[in-house]
């Protein structure tokens, strides 16, 4: 059966031969070897879709804070996602940036917008798109695409310092207390730390993007959510890609321009349900 992060990998090879018309393959820089669902280094910018890439460089430009990451060249780098999915709503704003919001079940007029947020410096957290709505609350979005886990941390002092000194004073009364043990602290550690940020922002949200077919995602961030206590879980959402792509593309006031964008979202990042079966 084929997994899928495999299948996702087959399509997006599909994608870059057919949509960009580029059969070379691009290399993994750990391992130095080629895949067809990886761009080649210089080719990067072809990772972003056609319509934003010119303003999304422009952006990078004159936000030098951020900073593409080294696989940014991978079809499947979940940073090009992040940029491809949000940029041209939040940076319309307006009804338009409303609109997307919507799409991740939330509300509100979005005030300012960052990717590649961190929005407490001593605990150093970088979310991958942050918002503000006119009212001062926040909203903070972790978005993963074909990875296997959310990130772990090392069970070693570090982590058993920053546990004790930063994460479990936030965390306690947010979820429950089995997970502030260590191991399941470090197991769980990009959960909790983003989990931990309702603690510092009054009335902020968190939201977990993922593809609703990744099973390898959802499987723990349902079984954390599950531990969330009830007073804080209306403020933990996840959005799934799918649904929201579809969200998008189907709202009957987006204008035309941005439906036909959705569909090309759609068709670089929904793999077709036959293509995978775990």
């Amino acid at each position: 059966m084929m997994s899928y992060r495999m299948a996702l990998r087959k399509h997006l090879a599909e994608y870059k031969a057919n949509r960009l018309g580029i059969r070379e393959a691009g290399v993994y820089r750990k391992t130095g070897r080629s895949y067809q669902h990886i761009l080649p280094s210089n080719l990067r910018y072809l990772n972003l879709l056609e319509p934003i890439r010119s303003e999304v460089r422009e952006y990078l430009h004159h936000n030098r804070e951020v900073r593409l990451h080294p696989d940014f060249h991978h079809l499947n780098s979940s940073q090009a996602l992040t940029f491809n999915l949000f940029f041209p709503f939040l940076s319309t704003g307006g009804e338009t940036a409303r609109l997307m919001a919507q799409a991740l079940g939330l509300e509100g007029d979005i005030q300012e917008w960052h990717f590649e947020y961190v929005p407490d410096a001593e605990e150093g957290t970088n979310v991958d798109v942050a918002w503000q709505n006119s009212d001062g609350r926040w909203v903070f979005c972790e978005v993963k695409l074909s990875e296997g886990e959310f990130g772990c941390a090392k069970p070693d002092q570090r982590h058993e310092n920053k546990l004790r000194e930063i994460y479990s004073p936030r965390l306690q009364g947010l979820i429950d207390e089995r997970l502030l043990g260590f191991s399941e602290f470090c197991r769980h550690y990009q959960l909790l730390r983003n989990i931990s940020l309702l603690a510092t922002h009054e009335d902020s949200h968190v939201v977990f993007l993922i593809p609703e077919q990744n099973d390898a995602l959802n499987s723990p961030l349902q079984a954390v959510l599950g531990s969330l206590v009830g007073l804080v879980r209306h403020r933990v959402h996840v959005g799934y890609l799918e649904k929201i792509i579809a969200s998008l593309k189907n709202h009957r006031t987006l204008n035309p321009e941005l439906k036909l964008y959705a569909a090309q979202l759609e068709e670089k990042y929904v793999v077709k349900k036959e293509k995978s079966t775990s």
